[in-house]
Order: structure tokens, then sequence, then C-alpha cells
């Protein structure tokens, strides 16, 4: 699916990632920046439900070997292994997030942050503990693991303006919005039918709404 526009250029694919990568023409990409699935094996203690996904570790790593060489953003719980060649690590804190496991006394309210490779701004040095709220429950959440969209927007801003970011894990595709809102091209991927025609609806609407006249 492409979903062109004045300002940015988007292009969605339906499907497994893994598969999709390696049929995108080189140089195509600039950065990746994405949420790669995990918590699978997490019980919660609240319903004591499984999360049910891909093997976390293995698709990151996997999808990160197709991307050599790219600067990457790529979110990760702090339960598992960082990925390979992290320069930094960002810690996200997220006021609001849900309850957690309740046998624990402590609700885990923040998630890593990896930033993998160069090419990130250095003009506006900020603090590397990032304070975005986010609320499972509310109105606009699409997907369980969705993240703020002022969260992509700042990171998308340490990236060059008009370059073109790569999602490989779509979810309901905040980090596709955010690049329309930003001016910058997109290229989303997300194997689950029902999540991928969340984030075509999303970011066809923030396209719309960049186009609409104030």
């Amino acid at each position: 699916m492409v979903l062109g526009d004045a300002v940015s250029d988007v292009k969605l694919y339906l499907g497994d990632c893994l598969e999709i990568l390696p049929t995108l023409a080189a140089g195509s990409v600039d950065a990746v920046v994405t949420d790669p699935p995990y918590g699978i094996d997490f019980e919660s203690g609240w319903t004591g439900a499984k999360i049910i996904g891909d093997n976390d570790v293995q698709a990151r790593d996997k999808m990160l070997t197709c991307v050599n060489g790219l600067p990457k953003i790529i979110f990760g719980s702090p339960s598992l292994p960082p990925p390979a060649g992290v320069k930094a690590t960002l810690i996200w804190h997220r006021p609001g997030s849900g309850m957690g496991d309740l046998s624990f006394p402590w609700k885990p309210d923040y998630e890593f942050i990896y930033i993998i490779g160069d090419g990130f701004s250095h003009s506006r040095r900020g603090s590397s503990v990032l304070t975005f709220a986010w609320d499972m429950f509310r109105s606009d959440a699409y997907h369980p693991h969705q993240k703020p969209l002022p969260l992509m927007k700042y990171l998308l801003d340490r990236l060059p303006p008009n370059c073109t970011i790569l999602d490989p894990f779509m979810g309901s595709g905040t980090t596709g919005v955010a690049c329309v809102q930003t001016g910058r091209n997109f290229i989303g991927i997300e194997i689950d039918p029902k999540y991928y025609a969340i984030a075509e609806k999303r970011i066809a609407e923030a396209q719309l709404q960049i186009r609409m006249p104030l």
C-alpha cells in the first residue's frame, strides 16, 4: 500500500518483515525506529494470562541483521538482553502505566530505548530519562504496546528531516503518524492484518490533516 502526500511518502506492507526487508531497494531507508514484540511469557498476576506473540529476541535480532549500517532506535524491556551495537540507552519513564505484576511491590513504569549507530542530532542535548505519560486504557489506544505520539515525535526529531524511517514492527502505526506529522517519509511493515488496517487508517488520516488548509 502506497500513500502519497505532498509532505511525506508512505509505503505500508502487510506480512512478515523478515520476508519483506530483503525486497526493499538498497538505499531506500535512512533509519529504523521500532518497538519489537516482547513480553510473551509475562504473566501479570492480574489476569494470569500470557501475552501471545513472536519470539521477541529472535525476531528483533533477525530483523537487525537485515538493516546493518543504519541508525536505529529500538524499544526494549529491561528483562531482556539488549541488541548488539548499542551506543546509548535511554529510559522512558511512563507515568500512568499499567499495574504490572501484583505479586511485586513496585510496578514497572519504564522501558529502555536503545540507540544504535550514528547520524543523530546533537544540536539539543537532553536527559537520557524521557518522561512521557502512557495509558493503555485511553480512548485512542489501539494496541496494548502503543507508544505515545509525542514520544515518537521527540525521538524522530533526533534524526535528519526529510529522511525515510522504517518500522518493521509497525503495530497500530504510531511511528508512521509521527513521521507524517514531522515531514518524514515512512515504510511500515506489520504481520497482523487487524493492526495493519488500523495503522493504514491512522496514517491516512494524519496525511489528510496535513493537507487540510488552516
